[in-house]
């Protein structure tokens, strides 16, 4: 905002990613008044067609509005809220047309959504900068409604305080009704418990941050992943390598979760099938499924979670490469097209499509391995098509092992040869960032180097090997100690009365916290408000010149 201001138009939009109800378009809205620019804002309620966008951008792109003839509005600002649900077949166009105007937009655009992690926002954050917002802790929750009842001349009991705090989950929205529904209603009980949808990241989280199978259980009947499809099974399948680096708790993980595979395998519900090719996305000739033995499978998974992981949750989601999910498509499509080059060649040698898998496929894979000429004309005269000889080239491909000499790399700053755009995102999405600036790769986060070592490593087909920081002495004795931000006591987690219901006390790049003391004080708020805001910078002087003389800058002349 400040370079829009300075008339230096920068390259990319702005993206707020983070939880419902953390103030991503409070934020933005903010941001719009104090540089005194005026929002039009496309909401999720709007279709987000490509027609629709330009239609929304033909007045933002008009510098003749009634802003512009004022003394301190600098134009319009675009704000797209939820972003993430562009992608219907009813917006059709409307990633296309969102990009398109970013790196045409004579006007400041922000956006926002909730979750970003799919590969099909990667055009979008790379034509953004991207800034991830968490859920709000229980206590600047609390301090901030102590200071909301202070304000409005009302009262609510602190049993009812702390538990609005404890149970909105980081949502500064639903605390904040939840204080004025209390407050206003004049009823002094305690509220009932307020039901959430998890994410993927928050049912994650509930999984296995929990201290007891009830709270994992919690997780898994307030998550919104469909439980009767394969998909939590094999995100979870994927990250425990990346949790549990002890063999005994990993085994354990691994035991739980397939005793919830066979649970799903005894319902008989139909399970990843829909995306298949033909002739797999036939439906199923079961009997109806047996949703009462739901409940059983679900105790299965919440079982998964009930050790204590040895790795941060979220590094894990960021690290890991997730593959389980795209192993499914691919594999559905590898027998389709495995079963389309079987028959063709039983059709051509006279033989059955199961002697011709076992018989002849591996010795044609075989040989494109070795001479791809010779593979092509064998395959043609099999009366093959493309699409098979396309099939055999990729079963013939082989991935490079991992050999040669080690290299040991500063994780903090390093550098490595030029491989091409491929490798190089592969390298992003192993949790590493680059500066373009010093020309050098460093690690994003140094509390798991293990298992970027291992991606590392497959990618640039030889051993890699991170000098190890020096660890803090709370981190080796397994304590997180947090600073208050105000008075900057030292606040260890683990004796705090909210530890099991902070959604972010586990982050180690949020160093700040509330201590009691702070919390007591009925000045809490203003105190980090004062803190928060910066200082105004003096006015500079030349010497033996009165202040009230000095001479001020001459006007800007108004075309």
């Amino acid at each position: 905002m400040k370079q829009w201001t300075l008339k230096k138009k920068p390259t990319k939009a702005c993206l707020l990613v983070g939880p419902p109800g953390v103030g991503k378009t409070t934020l933005a809205r903010a941001a719009a008044n104090d540089f005194h620019f005026r929002v039009l804002e496309m909401n999720a309620s709007d279709i987000r067609t490509e027609k629709a966008i330009k239609n929304l951008l033909a007045p933002a792109r008009s510098s003749s509005t009634l802003d512009s003839f004022t003394a301190d509005g600098r134009g319009n600002m675009v704000l797209m809220d939820e972003v993430d649900g562009v992608f219907g077949r009813e917006d059709r166009g409307g990633l296309g047309a969102i990009l398109a105007v970013i790196k045409q937009s004579p006007v400041p655009i922000v956006l926002t959504a909730n979750n970003v992690d799919d590969e099909k926002f990667d055009d979008l954050k790379k034509a953004c900068i991207v800034v991830p917002l968490v859920e709000i802790r229980p206590r600047l929750l609390l301090m901030l409604t102590n200071h909301i009842l202070a304000e409005e001349g009302r009262s609510v009991p602190e049993k009812v305080r702390k538990r609005v705090a404890r149970e909105s989950h980081g949502d500064i929205r639903s605390a904040v009704n939840d204080i004025q529904t209390i407050a206003t209603s004049g009823a002094a009980t305690l509220r009932p418990e307020r039901t959430r949808e998890l994410d993927e990241k928050g049912t994650l989280r509930g999984l296995f941050a929990s201290h007891g199978f009830g709270e994992a259980r919690k997780a898994l009947n307030e998550t919104e992943i469909p439980l009767y499809r394969d998909e939590l099974l094999l995100l979870i399948h994927d990250l425990l390598p990346y949790l549990y680096t002890t063999h005994s708790k990993l085994a354990k993980a691994y035991d739980s979760l397939s005793g919830a595979d066979i649970g799903y395998g005894r319902v008989g519900a139909s399970r990843s099938r829909g995306m298949m090719p033909p002739p797999f996305n036939q439906p199923r000739r079961d009997a109806v499924p047996e949703w009462s033995l739901l409940p059983v499978a679900l105790n299965e998974l919440a079982s998964v979670g009930t050790e204590p992981v040895d790795n941060d949750i979220e590094h894990a989601m960021d690290v890991a490469p997730l593959l389980s999910r795209k192993i499914v498509d691919r594999y559905q499509y590898r027998l389709w097209a495995l079963d389309h080059l079987c028959r063709r060649i039983a059709r051509a040698c006279h033989m059955s499509k199961r002697k011709a898998l076992y018989e002849v496929v591996p010795f044609l894979v075989a040989i494109f391995r070795s001479d791809g000429e010779r593979g092509r004309e064998i395959a043609l005269s099999l009366e093959a098509e493309e699409r098979d000889i396309d099939f055999l080239v990729s079963e013939s491909k082989t991935q490079p092992a991992v050999k040669g000499p080690g290299e040991v790399l500063d994780p903090t700053g390093f550098k490595l040869p030029y491989m091409g755009k491929d490798k190089f995102i592969q390298i992003m999405r192993a949790g590493i960032s680059y500066d373009r600036s010093g020309g050098k790769f460093a690690v994003r986060r140094l509390d798991n180097l293990d298992s970027v070592e291992e991606r590392l490593s497959d990618i640039m087909a030889r051993p890699i090997k991170f000098r190890r920081p020096e660890q803090a002495a709370a981190e080796v004795e397994g304590k997180v100690i947090k600073e208050c931000y105000v008075d900057g006591q030292k606040i260890p987690c683990e004796e705090c009365e909210f530890v099991e219901n902070c959604p972010s006390h586990l982050i180690p790049s949020l160093k700040f916290c509330i201590c009691d003391q702070t919390l007591a004080d009925p000045k809490a708020y203003e105190k980090y408000a004062a803190k928060n805001t910066p200082a105004a910078p003096a006015a500079k002087v030349k010497p033996g010149i009165p202040a009230r003389t000095a001479k001020r800058a001459p006007a800007r002349k108004k075309r």
